[in-house]
């Protein structure tokens, strides 16, 4: 993996939603997360992938921004801008606030 992995508070939120997600049996509309990113050397088995809703989804991608440095840091950082701006036409998309949005930008 290009850059550091970070052991910190966010990681810990991060598996908590993973391991979450991966006990219990999704009703309603969820959306496929690679645990490991792709870009980050993920691959696209069925071990590195699990169901979120999208608000757990896009959370994570947030959280994801805080668990690397460096270039896997600027992975993550363009990954959770595209979830918030750009169009999929397979998944849900949520407005997001200015907060996070100058936190993007900065980062």
């Amino acid at each position: 993996m290009q850059g550091m992995f970070l052991p910190n508070k966010y990681t810990k939120w991060y598996n908590q939603i993973i391991d979450r997600a991966r006990l219990r049996v999704s009703e309603g509309y969820v959306e496929k997360h690679h645990v490991i990113p792709k870009t980050l050397g993920g691959a696209n088995d069925k071990s590195n992938i699990v169901l979120l809703t999208a608000r757990e989804h896009f959370v994570c991608h947030l959280l994801l921004t805080k668990m690397y440095e460096g270039e896997a840091k600027n992975k993550m950082v363009h990954a959770a801008w595209a979830m918030a701006t750009l169009e999929n036409p397979n998944q849900q998309r949520y407005k997001i606030t200015s907060k996070i949005y100058e936190s993007l930008r900065i980062k």
